[in-house]
């Protein structure tokens, strides 16, 4: 077939198409002669809510970098973390699977090994593995399980990563991070501002640029692009602590903020009913770290203040990777994905924090820059309405590199979208959470481009919002006689979705009030879990 066509093709395009020939790859994108594909930059940072980048198209934060990476790729504006904590998050993130496939619903350790895991399935690719910053492989924050970090083997929390540089938090005695600053900075306190892992206030970061977490996080993945020199590609995962309190970020940074226009909490009626009452005095010692709290304007605002300067450091250190891709010459053959575990809801429905349903908690930014070296034919600067999850970013990266999805892996890649192929692509999105900071927090919820429903299996109180109408979920439509069969109809959706997980969770057709916290489906690798895990009464 092909000598026919070219018989009939004039020279110089008969040469243009044997080029075109070996310009391909198994998925269908274009990469180069030598068929390489395209490192993968994952920059990661945690508790980064999606409204609070540029892009997002407000004026609240000033990140020029993320946006850069927007306008030059796509912006996914239906963004979730169906689970909205740090470990389900990352779950869902290591192995493409929503919450009920990889087995865990709740705050509690991920399992030593998955079956599919991100790194070790690009590493198998072809690709050196690396990450730095903030991993959060290890069981570490159960409290219950009273694990001694220091007993257990590194190498078994790999993932299928060749190396590794972390920067977990302070109080984690196994960070890279805490080493490097007790040898650089022998004569200083590391926690400068003396502001806890959960505190809600802000605070000056006394010391060097150089000696933040953030910045050391980005200099690591500098230092790794500018020293890689193998031919194979590299998946590199950049996860920052920050803006994870404490919100600690440059003085200048803070001074940035002090004038500028930050919009006051959003409270709706049902919240201020339901959590008004929590800790009405408005002082500083009140509100460290409380979940929930009816704080003054004043409180919520030196909070986003401190918040806000972080999130701009964090952008100025995305500016300077990017730099070091520019310099390398692998800016364009090099995929670059931005997203976060959760976000936090920083005041909004007199709720601080994670594990919520609500948009501050469970929405995050997801931005994909795709580099020429793909080949894809796709406008750059778009934004995309469709629903996705952090379930859908491995089956992207498979995609690039020309992997086939395993067939049980529920998430999607956003390569197709991104050329416009929406047909196929999920209609509802289902999140969950398991008990968290109280008892009632224990939800499901499913989302359309419309409405969002959520069920709260301890007391069986439903919510259903408008986002359309009103994105800031001030008004429970649950309540209301007129909405009385959009909500039977979402409670429908919903027991269909939880149906087959048996009497547990739906009986004679009806959602179930359950008391029991469940932390773990059948599906989590119970043959994975670390010694110490596996044996604690905690785990069913």
């Amino acid at each position: 077939m092909y000598s026919m066509i070219l018989r009939v093709l004039p020279i110089r395009f008969a040469v243009l198409f044997i080029l075109e020939l070996f310009v391909f790859s198994i998925n269908g994108y274009s990469q180069n002669i030598e068929n390489k594909p395209p490192n993968i930059v994952f920059i990661f940072p945690d508790q980064l809510r999606s409204d609070y980048i540029g892009a997002e198209g407000n004026n609240i934060a000033y990140t020029p970098n993320m946006d850069r990476i927007a306008n030059e790729g796509a912006l996914f504006s239906r963004a979730y973390s169906a689970s909205p904590t740090c470990l389900p998050a990352r779950a869902a993130l290591i192995t493409g699977m929503g919450p009920w496939k990889n087995g865990l619903l709740s705050y509690a350790p991920i399992a030593t090994k998955y079956k599919y895991e991100m790194p070790q399935m690009l590493r198998d690719a072809g690709y050196y593995t690396f990450a730095t910053g903030k991993l959060h492989f290890k069981p570490i924050g159960s409290v219950e399980l009273n694990i001694k970090m220091s007993e257990l083997d590194n190498s078994k929390f790999m993932h299928g990563f060749h190396e590794i540089k972390l920067c977990e938090g302070w109080g984690h005695p196994q960070n890279d991070y805490n080493v490097w600053f007790k040898e650089n900075a022998p004569n200083l306190e590391i926690d400068g501002t003396g502001l806890g892992p959960t505190d809600h206030r802000s605070g000056i970061y006394p010391y060097d640029d150089e000696l933040h977490p953030t910045a050391w996080t980005a200099n690591q993945a500098n230092e790794f692009i500018d020293s890689h020199s193998s031919k194979e590609p590299f998946f590199l995962k950049i996860a920052f602590h920050r803006p994870h309190p404490p919100f600690d970020p440059p003085k200048r940074w803070l001074d940035f903020y002090k004038n500028r226009v930050i919009p006051k909490a959003i409270v709706g009626s049902w919240s201020e009913e339901k959590f008004g009452g929590f800790n009405e005095a408005p002082s500083p010692k009140a509100q460290l770290n409380a979940p929930r709290g009816n704080y003054s304007d004043s409180i919520v605002r030196d909070s986003r203040e401190g918040y806000l300067a972080a999130i701009s450091f964090l952008d100025e250190q995305i500016g300077n990777i990017i730099s070091s891709l520019e310099r390398k010459g692998e800016l364009e053959n090099t995929l670059i994905v931005i997203s976060s575990d959760h976000g936090d809801m920083m005041g909004d429905h007199h709720l601080w924090r994670k594990s919520y349903p609500y948009e501050g908690s469970a929405g995050v930014p997801l931005i994909i820059r795709w580099p020429e070296s793909l080949g894809i034919r796709a406008s750059r600067g778009q934004v995309i309405k469709e629903l996705v999850e952090l379930r859908d970013i491995l089956p992207t990266f498979l995609d690039v590199a020309g992997v086939e999805k395993p067939s049980e892996m529920d998430g999607m890649s956003m390569m197709g979208l991104i050329e416009g192929k929406k047909k196929g692509w999920r209609k509802v999105l289902d999140m969950e959470h398991g008990e968290c900071y109280w008892k009632e927090n224990s939800w499901t919820g499913l989302t359309d481009h419309r409405y969002k429903y959520i069920y709260y299996s301890v007391t069986g109180e439903e919510q259903l919002f408008d986002l359309v109408k009103d994105p800031g979920e001030e008004k429970n439509l649950a309540s209301l006689s007129h909405y009385k069969n959009t909500l039977e109809r979402w409670r429908q959706k919903m027991v269909v979705h939880l149906a087959e997980r048996g009497e547990e969770w739906v009986k004679d057709g009806k959602l179930v009030i359950r008391e029991e916290n469940v932390v773990y489906s059948p599906n989590y690798p119970t043959e994975y879990y670390p010694k110490e895990i596996k044996n604690n009464p905690l785990i069913k």
